[in-house]
């Protein structure tokens, strides 16, 4: 197994950022005359916190996204991303940092996709990608419990449906109405979590001790893959999913608790990641001009033990049974005459919830409408979670995402928004009560 180390960003900076440029510089012009797209967006945010008692600026990011699509032939291209994350709030602890660019000015620079595409590639209908890529499976509206080939993005409470591209080579046959397409991930990519807010998914002990997080081994053993085959039968589309490979969330391996009073240790946490199988089905139809969607996983773990270690004293206990559980989500959405646009969702098992009895319900509802000849977008979103349906009173929790979107302006868009969440403790939206936010951004594509 290998050990996670921690790297200051500054050093991660400056290693990216020679290379970095030199793709945004040279490419451009090395693909002179041949049918390159360019394109990508600048998002400027701005989030307060209001969850305390004081309302706060938020220490999120702004981002600056710059793509290259080059088609090279008729059976070649090439696409490459590049995502910066910058700071608005410094992180200068100490007279020296102020001699540091990197801490006045936080910024997180990487090579966000970056893949090869050969079509055709030694028979008609089989097309190979390989390299740095987002993996989306499944039918639902961002709900995806078949979506498991790619990390969860969770530094964005507002957005936690995002998903983080990695190193894959995926193959496509066109068979007919029919496809097959076979992934292989080498290397395995944890949960990106907020920034120190792990507590929002881990449980406040993970902040409260000392921890390590041990990754799988870079070793062909190791590494995973997935096949999936999808077709269409009238108006039903249909895919049917094999993922073999790791939870991308951790889990609790080792506890650590000093018994000598007199010392200043105050503990330590180990986690690692639980390998598992993942079986999927997903559809997609569309009936008297509603879309409905489905799709259900059937998940099947390691069990994973933990040891709690205190002293002398050595107790275990079962984290994971490897007992198989399923998760699934139903949903639809339809155009009412009048414009007003509907969007509802069931899910049951969040992406972070294992375990028949972990996982709990979410209804997810958003109407839309658009007005002042489309400029303006208003946005009413809801949410309902239940984690008992034996006592709802005691087992429930709620969010509220409403927002006005303005897009008066071609490739213009400017929002502001409301995330409001709350509940008992024992829901996960109850547990993010402090995490309440008003936010707004402006997004200029090109």
């Amino acid at each position: 197994m290998a050990r996670w180390r921690k790297y200051g960003s500054s050093g991660r900076m400056h290693q990216a950022a020679g290379p970095l440029l030199f793709l945004c510089l040279f490419v451009p012009v090395a693909t002179q005359g041949q049918d390159v797209r360019l394109g990508g967006f600048l998002q400027l945010d701005k989030r307060f916190d209001i969850g305390g008692n004081d309302i706060t600026i938020a220490d999120f990011y702004n981002r600056f996204r710059f793509e290259v699509n080059a088609p090279i032939g008729k059976q070649l291209s090439m696409f490459t991303s590049v995502d910066v994350r910058f700071y608005d709030l410094s992180r200068v602890r100490s007279l020296v940092g102020l001699e540091d660019l990197e801490q006045g000015y936080p910024t997180d620079l990487s090579l966000w996709e970056a893949y090869i595409d050969v079509y055709n590639f030694l028979l008609n209908g089989f097309d190979v990608r390989i390299g740095k890529q987002r993996l989306a499976w499944g039918t639902a509206d961002k709900l995806n419990p078949t979506d498991n080939l790619n990390p969860d993005d969770f530094s964005d409470l507002v957005n936690f449906t995002e998903k983080i591209p990695t190193w894959a080579a995926k193959f496509m046959y066109y068979v007919g109405d029919y496809t097959i397409t076979a992934v292989w991930l080498p290397s395995f990519t944890p949960i990106l979590l907020p920034r120190n807010s792990a507590s929002l998914f881990l449980g406040e002990q993970s902040e409260m001790f000392q921890s390590v997080v041990t990754l799988p081994a870079p070793e062909p053993r190791n590494s995973m893959f997935a096949i999936k085959v999808g077709g269409n039968a009238g108006s039903w589309d249909y895919s049917l999913s094999y993922f073999n490979g790791y939870d991308d969330v951790p889990i609790l391996r080792d506890v650590n608790i000093p018994v000598n009073n007199t010392t200043s240790e105050t503990g330590s946490l180990d986690f690692g990641f639980p390998r598992m199988q993942v079986v999927g089905l997903d559809f997609a139809t569309e009936i008297s001009g509603a879309g409905f969607w489905g799709e259900g996983a059937v998940f099947f773990p390691e069990e994973q033990v933990s040891r709690i270690n205190l002293g002398r004293f050595v107790s275990t206990n079962i984290e994971l049974e490897s007992a198989p559980y399923f998760k699934f989500t139903l949903g639809g959405d339809y155009t009412f005459s009048n414009g007003v646009y509907l969007n509802g969702q069931w899910m049951h098992g969040f992406f972070t919830e294992r375990g028949s009895a972990a996982l709990h319900d979410y209804f997810i509802v958003e109407l839309e409408k658009k007005l002042l000849k489309d400029e303006v977008k208003i946005s009413l979103g809801a949410g309902l979670e239940v984690s008992q349906w034996r006592n709802v009173t005691g087992n429930y929790g709620y969010g509220f995402f409403p927002k006005v979107t303005y897009a008066g302006v071609d490739n213009l868009e400017m929002t502001a928004g409301i995330f409001v969440v709350g509940g008992t403790t024992t829901t996960l939206f109850g547990s993010w009560n402090s995490a309440d936010q008003v936010y707004t951004s402006i997004k200029a594509s090109f």
